[in-house]
């Protein structure tokens, strides 16, 4: 009698299922991850588990196909890895996997697969999800100061660990080709000289360690009182907080210098520039997902930008700033924009200053409420870019902007393509 009130009792989805048939479902068959890096520790990645059945399963064991020296480690409804056995799941309900991943350098120079699988033993028969991510060894920097005349090449991607300095009196050399990842929070400061020498289809590469739109990785590259002689070719920084920027903390005796070519900057929760005290000079640059002032001036010293281009829109981020912002109340600060395009939403003027700063702009395509001193600028037309929200900014062929510049010494655009007798405005040269 009581047993036969007991059974009358139970839920149908506590009634253990012995069928074959009877299935786990999984939030995720395949757990992917990007492109890692040897001897570092990520996120957490997690599944679900589901049991979509109207009664209950008995899962014998659930474990790591690699065992205690799988890459990856899993924790099972709170229990630890690589094997969990005699688990109980009702119909309806769901558990639980943290996934981690570390692995050792292979000692290779190209990437390879990190693989293993989760296993899972159902009333005899077995279901997999797979885990997949490819790899690679890195040269990890470590908080500090590089010895003087570093090298970096394009051996092994460069991985930041914290505050990298080029000391005073010091160069850094980056080659062509060379990718510089930086871990959360980490910068390369810069004291002494950079130098950075990408080629065209070869360029220097600076980012955080997770690709994509993801800003405010890293702190950025970031230029100190003293340093000289900084030259950037063929390069792109995206994912910083500010790209590139001027510390101080008292007000600097020198003026720094920098000058760059071929340079893209994407992707920052602040500014892509922001100096003060500083002579900067940049050709055939691109701005653009930057949710501060694109660039910013401040203080003293100067700005010179030659075909470049800003474009300022929110696809994918709230813009707080203008393009250009140029804080100079004394005068003691001047900038000079040829042959250029200024063009965003939100901002019914893209370039701001202060009435003290010298500011021309010559030859561009801009948009703003009042013109510039100089001679040829065309105010408040569309540039045309063939697609803003792809993020694609090459013209389009009815673009104002397109030969509308004058013949200089600058001979080819942001990708190396060479600009004819009638160039156009902007980082890049319309091609039919």
């Amino acid at each position: 009698m009581c047993l036969a009130i007991l059974w009358q009792c139970t839920r149908k989805e506590e009634v253990f299922l012995t069928d074959p048939s009877a299935r786990l479902t999984f939030s995720k068959d395949v757990v992917l991850y990007d492109t890692l890096f040897a001897d570092l520790h990520y996120p957490t990645k997690r599944i679900k588990v589901y049991n979509p059945n109207n009664g209950a399963l008995s899962i014998s064991e659930i474990a790591l196909a690699g065992g205690v020296s799988s890459p990856f480690k899993i924790l099972i409804n709170g229990q630890q890895g690589p094997v969990v056995r005699g688990l109980e799941l009702i119909g309806g309900d769901s558990l639980l996997i943290v996934i981690d991943l570390f692995f050792p350098a292979m000692a290779q120079n190209t990437p390879y697969l990190v693989e293993d699988s989760i296993r899972f033993f159902v009333n005899g028969q077995e279901q997999k999800v797979l885990l997949k991510a490819v790899g690679r060894d890195a040269t990890l920097i470590p908080s500090g100061d590089l010895p003087c005349a570093t090298v970096w090449d394009d051996t092994k991607p460069i991985v930041l660990l914290g505050q990298t300095v080029v000391p005073a009196g010091c160069t850094l050399t980056i080659q062509k080709g060379t990718q510089v990842m930086a871990s959360r929070g980490s910068s390369l400061d810069i004291k002494g000289t950079l130098s950075v020498i990408g080629e065209k289809n070869d360029s220097v590469y600076f980012g955080g360690l997770v690709a994509g739109k993801n800003p405010g990785q890293w702190l950025g590259l970031r230029f100190y009182e003293g340093s000289t002689g900084n030259k950037l070719s063929w390069f792109h920084v995206e994912n910083a907080e500010t790209g590139l920027s001027f510390v101080y903390t008292t007000t600097p005796v020198t003026i720094t210098d920098i000058t760059m070519d071929h340079g893209v900057f994407n992707d920052f929760t602040k500014s892509a520039v922001d100096v003060a005290y500083t002579d900067l000079r940049a050709t055939n640059c691109l701005f653009f997902a930057i949710s501060d002032a694109g660039t910013r001036l401040s203080k003293k010293g100067s700005g010179v930008f030659n075909y470049c281009t800003w474009a300022g829109y929110s696809y994918d981020y709230y813009r707080d700033g203008v393009n250009i912002e140029v804080n100079d109340p004394t005068g003691t600060l001047s900038l000079l924009v040829k042959h250029s395009i200024v063009w965003g939403d939100n901002f019914t003027s893209e370039l701001v200053y202060d009435p003290a700063a010298a500011v021309t702009v010559d030859s561009c395509l801009i948009k703003s409420l009042t013109a510039f001193p100089g001679t040829g600028t065309i105010l408040n037309q569309d540039p045309q870019f063939e697609s803003a929200v792809l993020r694609n900014f090459k013209l389009k062929s009815t673009s104002p902007a397109v030969n509308k510049s004058v013949p200089s010494t600058v001979t080819d655009d942001l990708e190396g393509t060479l600009r004819d007798a009638l160039p156009d405005l902007g980082c890049y040269e319309y091609k039919p």
